[in-house]
């Protein structure tokens, strides 16, 4: 186990670090990135271990699932160990850090733009994301080489989030993203296109590419009116 700092405003989680293959954990259905429930710390976790009562069961709760984050083979497109990461990536930028997905050259995200009013719907796996974006070669002042407005249609583009309809950065880039909000990410070559693009040439092996995104609607909610909490919606 393991403490991290995740959500607006940051609170202090516990998270499974590893799970040992044929232990009583990975039979229960314990991942990496999973977090504890009940527990703000490991020294709460330790104290419920020595003094009981017993059995002592804990709950988990995997970030990557969202409540219908179920793919057609019946897993989860992204893990519970890179949705742990990209909560502690988007709470750190929240608190004005820069988070990364390694100690280096992971995926960065930076909100450029936060939505107005009120937020109680937020992106997560399986939601229509309608976004307008551009798409840049090395970083934020690079030449463009894909944009929504190249489409020709007048349209924000319409993706199903942790479908594998966008490039892997951008899918886990747009994660717990409100309505009207607007984000940069820096991806790195591993999420992007590590072997060059044959659609967009100009791109060279291991590039960095930086996205800024806008989500327009999230399953037709905008920025004006998303009052309602998702569970009255649908």
């Amino acid at each position: 186990l393991y403490e991290v700092k995740i959500g607006t405003p940051r609170r202090n989680v516990v998270a499974v670090l590893s799970v040992r293959t044929g232990g009583e954990g990975a039979r229960a259905g314990a991942q990496p990135g999973m977090i504890l429930l009940d527990y703000v710390g490991i020294e709460d976790v330790l104290k419920r271990i020595s003094d009981g009562p017993y059995p002592i069961e804990f709950r988990l709760f995997n970030l990557a699932l969202g409540g219908d984050a179920v793919g057609d083979l019946g897993r989860s497109i992204v893990s519970p160990d890179d949705a742990l990461d990209l909560a502690e990536r988007v709470s750190s930028q929240s608190a004005g850090q820069i988070g990364t997905a390694n100690k280096s050259e992971g995926l960065m995200i930076n909100t450029l733009k936060e939505a107005r009013g009120e937020c109680r719907m937020k992106s997560r796996r399986g939601d229509t994301m309608q976004i307008r974006y551009d798409a840049r070669i090395r970083d934020k002042d690079g030449a463009i080489y894909d944009s929504s407005e190249f489409r020709g249609t007048g349209q924000p583009y319409a993706y199903v989030l942790g479908n594998s309809d966008v490039l892997k950065g951008v899918d886990l880039g747009t994660y717990d993203m409100c309505p009207g909000e607007i984000r940069g990410l820096r991806i790195p070559p591993e999420l992007g296109y590590p072997n060059g693009s044959k659609l967009f040439k100009q791109i060279p092996p291991n590039s960095y590419l930086f996205w800024t995104v806008e989500l327009v609607e999230l399953n037709f909610v905008n920025e004006k009116n998303n009052d309602k909490p998702r569970d009255e919606l649908y």
